[in-house]
């Protein structure tokens, strides 16, 4: 391991299983501080809102994050219960019957209200990491209370900052468990903290689980399973295509446990098919350059470069350094180039002409939206509560969360109770958010081995031998035991 300066954190990409990254770009950490966060907790959605130009509104109608999708607008009509693209789509906000909705059936919820928690990493050494968290969770949450909410209740989001700090991952979750019905669209590297206060406490959490010890929890569901090991389509892709390049791979490694962690569930599945690591190097928190590690790449030969243990804004970096050492592998492949300030930030399209984007949703910065309306749905929701926010992997896995959180809330019916909601998690067996994700079985915690395989071309991410519609489901899962 280098020794070089220490300051903030430098980041692991996850989705651990579906390889996506990490991102805390400038945009975001300029959108974390708008959002006005104060002493690390606020509540979003019916009754407060977070401080701010960009803070999400009341929710209900008329409100600042209010109506602007009727019932029959984009998103077109909710899947039965457990069907295929269950959840989300227009139509989400069910009426009281007309005895009522029992009033206050559980912790967090009332007559009118359903609070949840989000517990997220937003400020301490790398401001606005998880910002897109409770931003994808909120928006979907407005864009539910603009329907007139489930059974009558309104969604609330209550969200706490837990620093990047294990300790207060862990009171966070202690002081919530008390106060909301169910934690939803969180995002935290050190969520096996909270898990163990979770273990002691069966509540709802539908989040991307990042840790094996909080997917492991039996309240804890999500759209985006999270596992030992990876998906090995895209790596038999590369590997027919690009035969001797895959024996002279490189990369760079975040300095943190689980980033380290996630790069051995992809290098032991990568080494399962054949692959060479000749070059890894971690590098510690902050480092903002890589120009020894471009240098030593190229002086070595390496043919391949696969970048996933990284935050976004470092593989910006790397990618404009190798630009300007004139450092041209055969094949340049990360699944954290996808998001709406990379090609930007990485200096513009010519940098990145060519790269590799493997991802595991459908193209949710707009590209897709004709085909998909649920993102259209999705871009329009976000646009409105947070208008300057680079939209991410992370905003848009908590909307789909959230929205499997609202189907299972519809499926339970109006007297909930968080033992309710985990018996109907439980029966979700095919999932995708309407076409956003890949069909998952939530309930069964068992990954997609389904993916899309981009490629930057001209500035655009274009798909590469990929169907017209839909995602490529070849390879399969490898288990890393």
């Amino acid at each position: 391991m280098r020794k070089s300066r220490l300051a903030a954190l430098a980041l692991v990409a996850v989705f651990l299983t579906a390889a996506c990254g990490l991102r805390a770009p400038r945009e975001a950490v300029r959108a974390a501080e708008r959002a006005a966060l104060g002493n690390g907790s606020a509540a979003f959605g019916t009754g407060a809102a977070a401080s701010g130009p960009e803070a999400a509104g009341p929710g209900g109608v008329g409100g600042p994050g209010g109506s602007g999708a009727s019932a029959g607008g984009p998103g077109g009509g909710a899947t039965a219960a457990g069907g295929p693209g269950g959840g989300g789509g227009s139509g989400v906000g069910v009426a009281a019957p007309a005895g009522g909705n029992g009033g206050p059936t559980d912790v967090g919820v009332s007559g009118t209200t359903i609070t949840a928690g989000n517990v997220s990493d937003l400020g301490g050494p790398v401001p606005g990491l998880f910002q897109g968290g409770p931003y994808g969770t909120q928006a979907y949450f407005d864009y539910v209370n603009s329907q007139g909410g489930v059974y009558g209740r309104k969604l609330v989001l209550k969200t706490v900052d837990d620093q990047l700090d294990c300790s207060q991952n862990q009171a966070a979750y202690q002081n919530l468990v008390g106060q909301v019905f169910a934690f939803v669209g969180s995002w935290s590297l050190d969520d096996y903290c909270g898990a163990q206060v979770l273990a002691q406490h069966p509540v709802p959490a539908i989040q991307q689980a990042l840790s094996v010890d909080f997917q492991k929890l039996p309240g804890s569901y999500s759209v985006d399973p999270y596992n030992a090991g990876a998906i090995t389509g895209y790596f038999e892709y590369f590997k027919a295509k690009y035969p001797d390049a895959i024996g002279s791979v490189g990369t760079i490694v975040g300095n943190q446990p689980a980033a380290v962690q996630s790069w051995k569930y992809f290098r032991q599945t990568m080494e399962s098919l054949g692959y060479k690591i000749q070059y890894e190097d971690d590098f510690p928190p902050a480092q903002s350059n890589f120009t020894a590690d471009v240098v030593r790449m190229k002086s070595q030969g390496i043919k391949m470069v696969f970048i996933i243990a990284v935050n976004a804004p470092d593989l910006a970096i790397f990618s404009q350094e190798s630009y300007q050492q004139g450092f041209k592998p055969e094949v340049f492949a990360s699944p954290i180039g996808y998001f709406g300030s990379y090609i930007e930030e990485a200096g513009g399209a010519p940098v990145v002409e060519g790269q590799y984007i493997p991802v595991v949703q459908a193209r949710f910065l707009g590209e897709d939206a004709a085909d998909i309306p649920e993102i259209a749905l999705f871009n329009q929701w976000m646009k409105k509560d947070f208008s300057s926010f680079p939209i991410d992997q992370f905003s848009n896995s908590s909307w789909a969360n959230a929205a499997l959180f609202v189907q299972a809330l519809k499926n339970v019916g109006p007297q909930i109770t968080r033992a309710k909601l985990l018996a109907a998690l439980a029966q979700i067996h095919s999932y995708s958010d309407n076409g956003m994700f890949p069909d998952t079985d939530v309930a069964s915690k068992k990954n997609s081995i389904c993916y899309l395989l981009l490629q930057i071309k001209g500035g655009k991410y274009t798909k590469v031998d990929d169907p017209p519609k839909g995602f490529r489901c070849d390879g399969t899962y490898h288990n890393v035991s």
